[in-house]
């Protein structure tokens, strides 16, 4: 039964030991259990959630406990009580919890009107996150939600996926899971790293027409170094939270195709640890597996983060103590690269980039987004119980920390760069709308301090100055998306310009 928010400051129970306090808030709350995983009927989309998240939520063994949809009014313009606000000043409204104990972990997913999904950990009177260790006061877990109703979808636009699979209501959906995984152990700052190898382990592989979209293609075994070293030889290098097939999946087929040709097939991928281990161990790990006495001449595309790790293998002395001399490096195109880092990996700001790489999920193509969506659930396992120490791979693209003040130093000699990076700016059109939200969009402005950006990485930071002799790059060699455009951080190989330049950049 729907229970009524009227402005008042005080807790109001919603049953079960669930409570809400939303002062200067009106509307309903309303506390149910979730339809089973197993009812994949029309009811459960509409209401719950899609098989994509029930997925990736029972791959990370997280369970659904409950779901409470609210329905928020306006405020009186008279309305006189003073609002839960926020560190950052948003509105907020407070969800009270039962403390299950320090062997269950407890997190809020929460879906806007407009399907924008934002992650919640519990925080105590200071609004810093507790972790399931701490027990919260009266036994009850604290989160905060934010309490602004975001601007909707407008009338003439067609969504045709969500990832809740709701839009037009405010839900919440209370999550557990337990902090000892039977297989790789309590969350700790190993976790992120033995999530990482056993699912997500390093490897290099084939890249091909018929492959470059599966999952998995033929490993490069000790025989086949020789045919890549049978003329320049093309790598691609995914990005955060990602693999080779689902990084470059957005290519279209004429275009891979034409790319394996000009290099007579010698086409390969790296996966490597993206979470856990920085660019230097990424590299280290690659040049153990070439056979002694072996060289390589390769071109380079790379997405995100991969871009951080070509420069690493680029570097020539390298400045992370690597012999990189049996890869020679002779172009490199950045798609997307944080080649100055990102803000997002700050840990004050973390979240928030698990919030956007979430709710652009609902643009990703179908069959990478239940994969992606658990790699943020480690992540979020991770930040919630406090050991960030174990996110090296993250912590590599903080632009004051020491990863990238090294990266920065060296020399790369040798190597031609080629950058491509994007503005966004929501488009009230289809899933782009999904990316609106005057709430989210303002917080967003604060963390990257009004510079034109792709969600995730500064455009700037693509191709300027960072410090490195290497940069900034020349103005023809760059792509620069414009805001227009509505393309985000993770669907730039589906803008059609990036294919073209590819073709002028990589001849083979």
């Amino acid at each position: 039964m729907a229970k009524q928010l009227t402005g008042s400051p005080q807790p109001i129970a919603l049953g079960e030991g669930y409570q809400i306090r939303a002062p200067g808030v009106l509307g309903t709350a309303e506390l149910r259990r979730p339809r089973p995983a197993e009812d994949r009927g029309r009811a459960r989309v509409a209401e719950d959630g899609t098989s994509m998240l029930d997925a990736a939520l029972a791959h990370a063994d997280v369970t659904e406990v409950r779901q409470i949809d609210l329905s928020l009014k306006p405020p009186h313009a008279a309305a006189t009580t003073r609002a839960l606000r926020s560190v950052d000043g948003q509105d907020m409204l407070e969800l009270q919890v039962p403390d299950l104990g320090p062997e269950t972990g407890q997190l809020v997913l929460a879906c806007d009107e407009t399907g924008v999904l934002t992650w919640h950990l519990s925080v105590d009177e200071q609004q810093h996150i507790q972790t399931p260790a701490t027990r919260g006061a009266g036994n009850v877990k604290r989160f905060l939600i934010p309490a602004t109703r975001p601007r909707p979808v407008e009338a003439e636009a067609t969504v045709t996926r969500s990832l809740i699979g709701v839009i037009g209501k405010k839900l919440l959906k209370v999550l557990v899971y337990p902090v000892l995984d039977p297989v790789i152990g309590k969350i700790s700052e190993v976790f992120a790293e033995h999530w990482e190898e056993k699912n997500r382990p390093y490897g290099l592989r084939d890249f091909s027409p018929g492959n470059f979209r599966d999952l998995s293609g033929p490993v490069i075994a000790r025989d086949d170094w020789a045919r890549l070293a049978g003329g320049r030889a093309l790598l691609f290098i995914h990005g955060t939270f990602s693999t080779a097939h689902s990084a470059f999946s957005q290519i279209t087929d004429a275009g891979f195709a034409e790319l394996h040709r000009r290099y007579g097939g010698r086409v390969f991928a790296f996966n490597h640890f993206s979470l856990s281990h920085d660019p230097r161990r990424n590299i280290e790990w690659l040049l153990a597996q070439m056979p002694a006495g072996q060289s390589l001449e390769v071109d380079v595309v790379c997405h995100s983060r991969g871009g951080l790790v070509a420069r690493t293998l680029a570097q020539r002395p390298s400045a992370f103590g690597l012999d990189t001399s049996t890869v020679k490096v002779r172009r490199v195109v950045f798609v997307g690269v944080p080649n100055n880092g990102t803000p997002l990996t700050h840990p004050d700001h973390m979240v928030q980039m698990l919030d956007r790489y979430t709710t652009a999920l609902n643009l990703f193509p179908t069959g990478v987004v239940t994969e992606t969506l658990e790699v943020i659930l480690t992540v979020v396992k991770v930040v919630g119980h406090g050991a960030l120490k174990g996110l090296g791979g993250l912590a590599a693209m903080r632009p004051d920390g020491s990863f990238m003040n090294t990266l920065n130093a060296g020399q790369e000699e040798g190597a031609s760069y080629y950058a491509i990076a994007a503005d966004f700016e929501p488009v009230d059109q289809g899933l782009k709308a999904l990316l609106t939200g005057k709430v989210a969009d303002a917080v967003l402005d604060r963390v990257f301090e009004a510079v034109p950006n792709d969600l995730v990485v500064p455009e700037p930071g693509v191709y300027g100055l960072n410090g490195s002799p290497a940069f900034p790059i020349e103005e023809s060699r760059c792509l620069r998306v414009p805001d227009d455009a509505g393309i985000i951080h993770t669907t730039l190989f589906s803008y059609p310009p990036v294919m073209d330049r590819l073709r002028d950049w990589l001849p083979g």
